[in-house]
């Protein structure tokens, strides 16, 4: 908010000099244009020095993402010299990448002195940090962060949506949030919204809204398989062939189903 509040006052300084230099009485076209440029050049200024500040933020966050891919893969070549029982394997993946997310959060607060040059930018880091709590499963900060985030890529949408269900919150918000924020996903973008929205009309037995998310979806995906394997089994009454698995990661990322086999290998996901 601060960004703004300068720009206006450098921009009101400049009208208001050229007014006692007498200069706008004589060019006031001029002294009106004088005004604006002074009011943009400061914004863009602004904007310049706090998007170099949040790259420099952005590389320590790369950094310790790639810190921690490089621990896993350590790990599991560890593991392939030394093989574990698979659950444990597993459990020691998950505590190398539970502590890169954990450094990550932790990060983020490098953000704070830039909240208010950047009015929107607390949003987006609450919704990387929402991402993060998601992925170690601490739901209940999640749900808190939800209140003030900025939900525009598809992952964060579904997430939103998934707890929408866990928490039973009603069809009509449901609805709502899925047509708000949906529409416009194209791609595999709407193929991952759409078949979270489908799958929780299934599980509250809305199959005919089910069928006619995904006839939308078809037309938006270019009749991806998965969409359209699942609304062939809707509409041909096969309820139990409903199945999002072969979308993959960022299904089950959702911790809405669990994979039938667990995979050794975990991925660290930054946005």
């Amino acid at each position: 908010m601060i960004s703004p509040i300068i720009s206006v006052i450098v921009g009101l300084g400049m009208y208001f000099a050229c007014l006692k230099t007498g200069f706008y009485a004589q060019h006031p076209v001029w002294s009106i244009i004088f005004c604006i440029l002074a009011f943009l050049a400061v914004q863009i200024i602004i904007s310049l020095v706090i998007r170099k500040l949040s790259n420099r933020i952005t590389a320590v966050l790369q950094g310790i993402m790639q810190e921690t891919q490089r621990r896993i893969m350590v790990k599991q070549n560890q593991f392939m010299r030394r093989p574990l029982g698979q659950e444990q394997m597993i459990k020691e993946l998950e505590k190398e990448q539970a502590i890169g997310i954990d450094q990550m959060i932790k990060a983020l607060d490098l953000y704070k002195p830039l909240y208010l040059w950047q009015p929107m930018l607390k949003k987006q880091v609450n919704t990387m940090r929402m991402m993060f709590c998601y992925q170690k499963r601490e739901f209940d900060q999640v749900d808190v962060l939800l209140k003030n985030c900025l939900l525009m890529d598809a992952q964060s949408i579904s997430m939103k949506m998934a707890r929408m269900y866990v928490n039973k919150e009603d069809d009509k918000a449901l609805d709502k949030f899925y047509k708000r924020k949906c529409f416009r996903f194209r791609g595999n973008d709407a193929v991952l919204t759409a078949s979270v929205y489908a799958w929780i009309l299934v599980k509250r037995e809305r199959f005919d809204d089910a069928i006619k998310a995904l006839a939308d979806a078809k037309v938006r995906t270019a009749d991806n398989p998965v969409i359209v394997k699942n609304w062939e089994a809707l509409v041909n009454g096969k309820v139990k062939h409903f199945n999002n698995s072969q979308i993959g990661d960022t299904w089950y990322a959702l911790y809405l189903e669990k994979p039938k086999m667990q995979k050794v290998q975990q991925n660290v996901r930054y946005r």
